[in-house]
């Protein structure tokens, strides 16, 4: 199995109000290379797993996924004997949430093993923020997606611990208008990362029980990436 995260940014973009021309990219996406740096070391100290772990950071990613496609298309491990991956993009420094939603909706069988988790912890399922803007087919999981590989793409909801539902749409909306591709996408100490702890956690055990898993989890026999993982499986 696999995790991805893209360690690249915009670097120069539309100056701010200051003059200011960096997008720095810390929550997107240095908190999911964090993320990745973090879950290879506990997942070292945790021991082996059945099958073998991939991080993979990859780069372009603003550019169109573009390392990612190319390491979909000549990969380590051939994507026939990939079992599913998760990829980690934009961990917000926000508070813990109550609940999480699958990107793209119910596509697969990675669905059954994402309700499980979120259950251990007491966690609640919900839609997708803004389905309209496509982020499914955004991120570096769908290079993979579409050679026949299921991935994870998950995020936390807007149900924050601290505020509830009004604070979680309020600091969504608030980076969407001031610091998503923007310079204002820069690190704070004010910055709460007792959510992205819980992001990371949950990620680190769907991964796990993949690695550790002896099941294959497919997409559903009507979702657009059915075909192209049978092939590759040879109709498994």
């Amino acid at each position: 199995m696999l995790y991805s995260a893209h360690w690249d940014h915009l670097g120069r973009c539309t100056p701010d109000a200051r003059g200011d021309d960096i997008c720095n990219g810390a929550a997107d996406n240095a908190t999911g290379v964090a993320a990745l740096a973090a879950i290879a070391k506990a997942s070292a100290a945790a021991g082996p797993t059945r099958r073998s772990q991939v991080f993979l950071a990859v780069t372009l990613e603003e550019s169109g996924l573009l390392g990612s496609k190319f390491y979909a298309e000549n990969p380590i491990y051939p994507l026939r004997q990939t079992v599913g991956g998760v990829n980690m993009d934009n961990l917000p420094p926000i508070a813990r949430a109550r609940d999480y939603a699958m990107s793209g909706g119910d596509k697969s069988e990675l669905t059954a093993m994402f309700r499980k988790a979120l259950a251990a912890r007491g966690l609640k399922e919900s839609p997708e923020d803004h389905p309209e803007h496509g982020y499914y087919y955004r991120s570096d999981h769908f290079p993979f997606a579409k050679l026949g590989v299921p991935m994870y793409y998950v995020k936390r909801g807007n149900d924050l611990e601290v505020g509830g539902t009004a604070a979680g749409i309020a600091a969504s909306e608030d980076y969407r208008k001031n610091r998503y591709h923007q310079p204002g996408d820069e690190y704070s100490s004010k910055w709460d990362f007792t959510g992205i702890a819980q992001d990371v956690e949950l990620y680190m055990a769907l991964g796990r029980e993949l690695a550790m898993g002896k099941t294959w989890p497919n997409w559903y026999a009507t979702d657009e990436f059915r075909a192209v993982r049978d092939k590759s499986r040879g109709g498994k």
